[in-house]
Parts: C-alpha cells; sequence; structure tokens
C-alpha cells in the first residue's frame, strides 16, 4: 500500500515537473497568445477550403486597403494572398505539432528544427520581401524582448511611410500556421520595431 502511495505522489511530481519544463522551455508563449481578433479569422482545418479561403483574403485586403486610401488593391490582395497561403505553407514545411506552444518545446529540445515565433517573423518577412512592394512597408516586430518566457516577434506591415504604430500585425505562429492579424492598437501585445539593423 505504502509503495503505491509513494508511485501515485511520485508520479504527479513528475508530470507537475514536466508541465513546468514545457512552459519554462516554450517561448512564445503565454495566456495571451489566445487572444483573437473578435472577428474570429482562424480555420480549425489544416486545409483551407476555397470558401474560407477567399473570405480571408478579401477581409485582409479590405483591412490592408484600410491603412491608407493611397494603397494599391493589386497589392494589398497579392500580400493577403502571400501572408494567408505562406503561413499554412511554413506550417507544413515546420510538420508543425500543435499548439505552438508544444512545437516551441520540440525546437528546444532538438526534435524539430524551425518554428519558433522569430522563425515564422524571419521566413513570411522574406517571401513579403520578394513582392517588392510600392504602397506598403515591412517591419520586424518584438514584444517584450530578451524575455526568455515571453518575448514574441511578428511582421507588421504599415502603409508607406506610415507610423509602425499604425501598422497591422501579421502573426502566423499565434495559431499554428493559420494567420492571425489585428491592428497593432487592437493587440494585446506592446509591439516595438525592431531597427531594420537587427532583421
Amino acid at each position: 500500500m505504502q509503495l503505491g502511495i509513494r508511485y501515485s505522489i511520485l508520479n504527479r511530481h513528475f508530470i507537475s515537473t514536466l508541465l513546468l519544463l514545457i512552459f519554462l522551455l516554450a517561448g512564445c508563449s503565454g495566456a495571451q497568445h489566445t487572444y483573437r481578433k473578435p472577428s474570429d479569422h482562424s480555420v480549425t482545418s489544416n486545409r483551407l477550403n476555397d470558401a474560407v479561403y477567399s473570405e480571408k483574403v478579401d477581409t485582409l485586403q479590405g483591412d490592408l486597403a484600410g491603412l491608407n486610401r493611397q494603397v494599391n488593391m493589386l497589392e494589398a490582395r497579392q500580400v493577403a494572398e502571400t501572408a494567408i497561403t505562406y503561413s499554412s505553407e511554413l506550417a507544413a514545411e515546420y510538420d508543425l505539432v500543435r499548439p505552438a506552444i508544444l512545437h516551441n518545446v520540440f525546437v528546444r529540445i532538438g526534435l524539430k528544427d524551425r518554428g519558433l515565433c522569430y522563425h515564422w517573423t524571419e521566413d513570411l518577412m522574406e517571401q513579403l520581401k520578394s513582392l517588392n512592394l510600392k504602397t506598403y512597408q515591412l517591419h520586424w516586430a518584438v514584444a517584450y524582448r530578451g524575455s526568455e518566457l515571453r518575448e514574441h516577434n511578428s511582421v507588421v506591415i504599415t502603409a508607406r511611410g506610415e507610423a509602425f504604430e499604425k501598422g497591422i500585425v501579421l502573426d502566423p505562429w499565434r495559431n499554428s500556421g493559420d494567420l492571425y492579424w489585428a491592428l497593432i492598437k487592437m493587440d494585446k501585445y506592446p509591439w516595438k520595431e525592431l531597427p531594420p539593423e537587427e532583421w
């Protein structure tokens, strides 16, 4: 009987320690990652069906066009399609494990190569830069910089020449490849712009 009780206590202690370790190793983590824009652009399936994909692209295109009346609607469409499609492609490329916090643990312990928030940011940034945008400007955003447990990175897009604070966050990490976006002022993260020389 004593052995069974000790085993049960030891087992609970092990599980508690393992869960704590997961949260400590995760990075880009925390309760705020469950925040979503009220209009909820999430897709629960790995595949974007045509109707949902078109609706997401239309909505993001409209949000991008709303940044400035001078923007080019075709360019807004191109950014929307690229950001949504490429985020989904990155999930497949990273062989993503959901939720994102668990994938982070696998990267930290060496079972996965990429998939931390800054990997998503780096890859999405490169893809968007290849569009040679004329009416939009890309920014690298970071929140809680230097914090092992809370630092988060993402792409921010603004109308060309507009302030970083007037941009839209494009965050593929938060929903595991299902692109999340929101105006910076509507997001929970205290985003700061990372100077281009530090990208």
